[in-house]
Parts: C-alpha cells; sequence; structure tokens
C-alpha cells in the first residue's frame, strides 16, 4: 500500500502526525517512509516540498511506485514524527501552479495554443506554447482575461475521477495515469489532470504578469509570475524605473523616452568620436613618418606604448601602412600586451615570418597575413624585446628580398 497524501485532498494541510514505516541512510541523506504525508513530492513539472519532521530538515522529496520518500539531513530517532511543511514555498508553488493551469488555458481559448512544456522555477514559471508567432496582442488578452479569473474568485476544485468518466469531461490535455486520475476543476472554466496543489479559489493566484516571450524552435516560451512573485516583480522593477527617473530628472512615465534619447544621442556621439580619432591617427602617423629615418628607402615606425587601447594602435598602424614605403611597428602593454605590424601595400615582405618567430622567442601567440600581423604576450617586461626581435625580423627580410 502507498503513502496516504494529505495534500491530494486539502493542500493548506502543512502539519501533521505519521509513523515511520521505513528509514535508511544513503549517499543523499536519510530516505524515510510514512504512514502519511502532506509533502508534495517532485512531479508534473512542480517541484518538491521543504520543511520538518521532528524538526529535522526535508531536504527533498520523491514518489517511487506511489510511496512517497521523505530525504532528510539526519536520521529520526522516534517512530513517530510530526510533519511541518515550509507553507511560504508551498503557497508559493500553489499559486504558480495554479496561474499555470489559468493562463494555459486563457492561449488555448484566446489563440488555440495548446501548453506542451511547463517548468516551475525558483524565479520565473515558463509554458512552451505549439503556436510560434505569438503577438504582444495575444500577451495582453491572454492577461487579461487570466486576471480576470482571478478577481472574480471562482472555485478550484480538485476531485478523482475513473477512466470511463473522461469522455464527459473537456479536459484540457489527456491524463498521464490510467488509474487514481485526480482532476483539478477551475470552476467551469478549466479542467486538467494534475496531481499538483492548489488554491481553493482563483483569487489565491493573485496577480498574474507576462514578463516575456519568445520563439523556441517551432513553439512559443512564455515567462511569467504570479502572486507573491508579481508583487516582487513589479517592486524590483518599480524601483529601477524611479532611481533611473530620478538620474534623468524626468517623471517615470517619461523615463522611455529620455532613455531612447540617451542610446540615439550616445550612438551619434561614438561615431563622431570614431571619425575624430581616426582622423587624429592620420595625422599623428604623418608626423611620425616625418621623424623617421628610412633605410634603403624603407621606413619602419617603432614605438611602445603605455595601456593604449589596441583598437587606436590598429588604427594608427594602418595609418601608417597607407603611405608608401612605409611600415607600423607597435606595441602597448597594460591590462593586455598587444602587438601590431604592418606593412604598405609596395613594400614586397611576408611580415609572418619575422612576427611568428619573436612571438615564439617570449611565449605569446598571435597571426594575420602577409600585410599585417598582430598577437599577443604574458609578460609586459618582453615588450621592448618582442618590438626589437620583430623589427630585426624585418630588417632581415627586406635585405634578403
Amino acid at each position: 500500500m502507498g503513502t496516504v497524501k494529505l495534500y491530494e485532498k486539502n493542500a493548506y494541510t502543512i502539519e501533521f502526525p505519521a509513523r515511520v514505516k521505513q528509514q535508511k541512510q544513503t549517499p543523499n541523506g536519510f530516505e524515510v517512509v510514512l504512514d502519511r504525508t502532506a509533502f508534495y513530492p517532485t512531479g508534473g513539472g512542480q517541484p518538491f516540498d521543504t520543511g520538518w519532521l521532528n524538526d529535522v530538515p526535508v531536504i527533498d522529496v520523491i514518489e517511487s511506485q506511489d510511496v512517497i520518500v521523505h530525504i532528510l539531513k539526519s536520521r529520526l530517532e522516534s517512530d513517530t514524527v510530526s510533519g511541518r511543511v515550509d507553507w511560504k514555498r508551498r503557497f508559493d508553488h500553489m499559486q504558480q501552479h495554479s496561474g499555470q493551469h489559468l493562463l494555459s488555458a486563457c492561449f488555448e481559448k484566446i489563440a488555440g495554443a495548446g501548453t506542451v512544456g511547463f517548468h516551475l522555477g525558483s524565479q520565473f514559471v515558463y509554458i512552451d506554447l505549439n503556436k510560434p508567432g505569438l503577438t504582444q496582442h495575444h500577451m495582453a488578452q491572454a492577461e487579461e482575461l487570466a486576471n480576470k479569473v482571478v478577481f472574480d474568485n471562482i472555485p478550484i476544485k480538485t476531485y478523482f475521477v475513473e477512466p470511463e468518466d473522461l469522455a464527459g469531461l473537456p479536459l484540457r490535455k489527456p491524463p498521464a495515469v490510467r488509474e487514481n486520475i485526480r482532476i483539478v476543476e477551475i470552476d467551469g472554466f478549466d479542467y486538467s489532470p494534475c496531481g499538483g496543489t492548489h488554491p481553493e479559489y482563483t483569487g489565491g493566484i493573485g496577480l498574474i504578469k507576462i514578463r516575456r516571450w519568445e520563439k523556441n524552435r517551432d513553439n512559443t516560451r512564455i515567462e511569467f509570475v504570479c502572486g507573491e512573485r508579481a508583487l516582487e516583480d513589479y517592486r524590483n522593477k518599480n524601483q529601477g524605473i524611479n532611481s533611473i527617473s530620478s538620474l534623468l530628472s524626468v517623471r517615470d512615465f517619461e523615463a522611455a523616452a529620455a532613455v531612447e534619447k540617451i542610446v540615439s544621442d550616445n550612438k551619434s556621439l561614438l561615431k563622431t568620436i570614431g571619425q575624430l580619432k581616426e582622423d587624429l591617427c592620420k595625422l599623428q602617423a604623418d608626423a611620425l613618418i616625418q621623424k623617421t629615418t628610412a633605410v634603403d628607402g624603407i621606413k619602419i615606425v617603432k614605438l611602445l606604448f603605455d595601456s593604449r587601447p589596441f583598437e587606436e594602435l590598429r588604427m594608427l598602424a594602418s595609418a601608417i601602412a597607407s603611405q608608401k614605403g612605409c611600415i607600423a611597428l607597435l606595441c602597448t602593454t597594460g591590462e593586455k600586451n598587444q602587438i601590431i605590424a604592418s606593412r604598405a601595400e609596395d613594400i614586397n615582405t611576408d611580415m609572418r615570418k619575422p612576427f611568428n618567430s619573436a612571438m615564439s622567442q617570449i611565449g605569446g601567440r598571435g597571426g594575420g597575413n602577409n600585410r599585417v600581423v598582430q598577437g599577443g604576450f604574458a609578460d609586459p617586461g618582453n615588450a621592448q624585446l618582442a618590438l626589437d626581435t620583430v623589427h630585426q625580423g624585418i630588417l632581415e627580410a627586406l635585405r634578403g628580398r
């Protein structure tokens, strides 16, 4: 005979006496089987209850062949126990699970979208609907209808039926079992086979709020929260929008437009800054080339910078190598130690060989093509050695052309 499941008859039963039928130690803890329990095991998309048996914490609850197994941190020292379910966790799961039933029913009525997946996470709840391309209009309609049913505070009934009685019920989905079939009915609105815990009335679900949705393969995944989670979600967002409004000196309903303007202005500024950096690099390249002495008609601009962004080094190297007879050999140290070598098109020398040779000597890595190569190394103390070694290799390559 299996365990008597008190939660099936009354989800509000959280304290109960029971007898210990079996107890054994396993690598996961102490497995305890009682004659009766109010602890819900993991199943049907709903996580397990936590709580205490004689003040010993219950850390997991599983069901095996109609027997409920409680996993405890330590051994029970009595054959009789007083069980206590963590009500905050239980009621949260009741709100989220019933909210899922209700929202799934609303999407089916409004968009003909059936629920093919359900996950009750520690922060958010997800359902997968077998209909891609759902729109903002669908979300608003389903959310509005679901909350109307909540505000109407209609009964949520639970009862067992025989298999032959199923044909007379407008079930949203078929049962996963062939016996002990339990129905959760949102009074005339939704009928679902389910073994989970639910409030007695829809008002107990609290506010239902869809947070986001996205395409998930051929389905649409809906992320939502109910009850206490919806309140916490609103509280966090309200605090966030108030902080943003204060920083921008605007009212809360003006914050989105103000942020959009900042983003637009920032993009424009970044574009302007990028152009100014490019112009500055061209001017700097001209000045450096003028100061550099040509060797065999080739000018090699060789410089070591401290913490200069590598993006700027690439722009400067490109500006130098854009002029005939010029080679850029630039290095920067700081958070990252990086080096780049770039040559003009009229110089017929493969930059990879001298560059790779230098990198191998200092334990660096890099790559590129015969005109431009770049890489990095760990020890900033090797920066000058890297520059000198690549420079010497380039000179030797030039003399051997």
